[in-house]
Parts: C-alpha cells; sequence; structure tokens
C-alpha cells in the first residue's frame, strides 16, 4: 500500500511526500528492490543525483536480475551525465543480460542500453575531437532521451562554439509540460531550468515521444476518434511552448527547440495505414513547431529535414537506433542550421 502510494504521489508531481511513502515501504520490507527502484527514479525527478545513485546502488546489491539489471542500465546513466565514460560502460556491459529480458516494464532499460552502448562507442572514436575548448560557451540540453546524445558533444558552429551538458528528464512528453496538472516532470523541468545561469544557451529536446505510434497524439486520437489530428497537435505544441515562454521571463534564456527525427523503425512490422500515420503526424508536428517556435522568437533545430528521404520515413544515415539521432546527426543538423542562419543572413 506504502508502494504503490509513492507511485500514485510521484505522478501527481508530490515528490516529497511520494519520498515518505517509498521509505515506509522499504522500512517495513527492507529487501524491496522493486520500491528502492521507484523511489530512485522519484529521486530523480528532484534532482536528486546522489540519493538516486544510492538507491540503486542498493537495488543492485539486492537483486543480481531484473531489477538489479535496470538499476545497472540507470546508474551508467547517472554516471555518463557525470562524464564518467568509463564506469558507465562497465555498468552497461554488467546489464548485458537486459537484452535477454522480454517484460514491457525493462523495455525503456532495454532501449537505454542499446543507445547508451551506441553513443559511448562513437565517443571511443571521436574523444579527442570532444574536448572543450578555452572560448566555448555551454549549451544545456533539456530534455527526454534525445538529449543524451549531445551530452559532451562539441558543437562548432558559424556563431558561437558550444560544449553541450545534458539534464535528463526522463520520459517527458511536450504534453506533460503543457497541461494544467501538476506532474514529476513539470517538477525536474522547472528545477533544473530555473537554476542554470540567467541568459544560457538551452536546447530544448521535447517531443519525440508525443509522436510515437504506441503513445502521444495517435494514442490520443484512438481514444477520442471525433477528434482532428491536426488540432491535437497544435495544443500540444502551443501549450508547450507558452510553458516554456512562462517559465523563461525571469531566466531570459537563449532558446532552441529541437524538431523531431523521421521514424527510422522497421516498416515491415506495422501496417501501411499506421505508417501513415506516423509519418503524417511527424510531418504536422514539426511544421507547427517550428513555425510557433519562430513566432515565440526562439530558434529551432530542424532534425526532420535533416533525416527527411523524401517520404517522411529516414534515410538511417544520422540515426543511431530506431528512435534516436547519432552524435554525428546531431553535429550535422547544427552544420546545416549555422548554414541556414548565415543564408537568412545574406
Amino acid at each position: 500500500a506504502h508502494y504503490n502510494l509513492g507511485n500514485t504521489l510521484k505522478e501527481l508531481g508530490r515528490l516529497d511526500e511520494a519520498v515518505a511513502s517509498y521509505k515506509q515501504a522499504i522500512a517495513l520490507k527492507p529487501d524491496y528492490a522493486k520500491a528502492m527502484f521507484n523511489f530512485s527514479s522519484t529521486q530523480s525527478y528532484m534532482n536528486n543525483l546522489e540519493a538516486e545513485i544510492v538507491l540503486l546502488q542498493n537495488v543492485l546489491r539486492i537483486d543480481s536480475d531484473d531489477y538489479g539489471l535496470r538499476a545497472g542500465v540507470n546508474l551508467a546513466i547517472c554516471n555518463f551525465l557525470e562524464g564518467d565514460f568509463t564506469e558507465s560502460k562497465k555498468l552497461l556491459l554488467a546489464a548485458t543480460k537486459i537484452q535477454e529480458k522480454t517484460s514491457s516494464e525493462s523495455k525503456n532499460e532495454r532501449v537505454y542500453w542499446r543507445y547508451l552502448s551506441n553513443i559511448l562507442k562513437w565517443h571511443e572514436n571521436k574523444y579527442l575531437f570532444n574536448k572543450k575548448e578555452k572560448n566555448d560557451k555551454n549549451l544545456y540540453v533539456l530534455g527526454e532521451s534525445h538529449s543524451l546524445t549531445s551530452h559532451h558533444l562539441r558543437i562548432q558552429n558559424s556563431e558561437i562554439d558550444f560544449f553541450c551538458s545534458t539534464r535528463l528528464i526522463k520520459g517527458c512528453k511536450q504534453w506533460h509540460l503543457g497541461n494544467i496538472f501538476r506532474n514529476q516532470y513539470k517538477h525536474q523541468f522547472e528545477s533544473i531550468f530555473c537554476a542554470l545561469p540567467k541568459h544560457s544557451y538551452v536546447l530544448l529536446t521535447v517531443g519525440e515521444l508525443d509522436c510515437r505510434l504506441e503513445t502521444g497524439i495517435i494514442a490520443h486520437k484512438k481514444k477520442f476518434p471525433e477528434k482532428q489530428i491536426k488540432e491535437i497537435i497544435l495544443t500540444t505544441v502551443k501549450n508547450y511552448l507558452t510553458y516554456i515562454v512562462h517559465n523563461n521571463s525571469d531566466c531570459q534564456h537563449k532558446v532552441i527547440i529541437q524538431g523531431v527525427p523521421c521514424p527510422n523503425i522497421d516498416i515491415r512490422s506495422h501496417s501501411q495505414k499506421d505508417i501513415k500515420q506516423l509519418v503524417e503526424v511527424i510531418k504536422i508536428f514539426n511544421y507547427e513547431l517550428k513555425m510557433r517556435s519562430k513566432e515565440k522568437g526562439f530558434r529551432f533545430l530542424d532534425t526532420y529535414q535533416l533525416t527527411n528521404k523524401g517520404d517522411g520515413l529516414s534515410t538511417g544515415s544520422w540515426h543511431i537506433d530506431d528512435y534516436h539521432l547519432s552524435p554525428e546527426g546531431m553535429q550535422e543538423a547544427w552544420r546545416r542550421h549555422a548554414f541556414e542562419k548565415s543564408y537568412e543572413h545574406d
């Protein structure tokens, strides 16, 4: 009961109360790996990295199987974000058996395992080219898993050279930030965004999760067939950008909105109707996000045109897996962004 209450309070964004419930559950059952694991994700949404790491290490100690493997992947992410790529790789190797799991509960960790392994492999080959230079400006990258590929990436730009530092908000959709209810995603976003030095450069990578076949806009349309897809997209984008503008009124950050890449999924695994709908949603979503971002005075980093092979599906050249761009893909998106800017200026 304490564990279930903790989960509910976390979803409501009442994170301090969720912490108290998880502590009660673990006090009653000290080897409760499931409660510790969910407790660790609450600490993540509270930006309490040290506490998150301690809890994940405890899960690893208690459970060498399901939750232990999932904890290992999340610890690898924590180490990666702290810049310890060697330890991150070691933890991923120790959690390799996660790929043998088939439960829906561990799906995210399986995706993160493959994704992070590929990013680390890329950095091993390109490490010397991605060290921070003296005159590089910090670019803070906030968002869901798409933010990870930018971490510790050096972006050479015609205007400013950036060194990227990522702040991950797992599972965050535009819908989570744009709706009227408090939740764990808003809690984490606001505590990160408002704590950055004023007038920082900030790249926001939120939106791809709103555009998947099984979740977000398409799932909402299936639930409410009378609604128009375009209207759902427009509401999602407008509410999200309004939320960003509101939170930026004091911070005055230089905000760049990252678009959603074309899907790189295996089309043989889905019906033509589903693929057509997915392609249409991502096309409209990017158009509205780009237009509305510019209206709000934000810059827009276009990953849609970069990945589009002409039919709304990805060329595959710039993807690192089914969903995410490679670090090289991000560098190319920035290169084209700079070219667009100079072209507009000319």
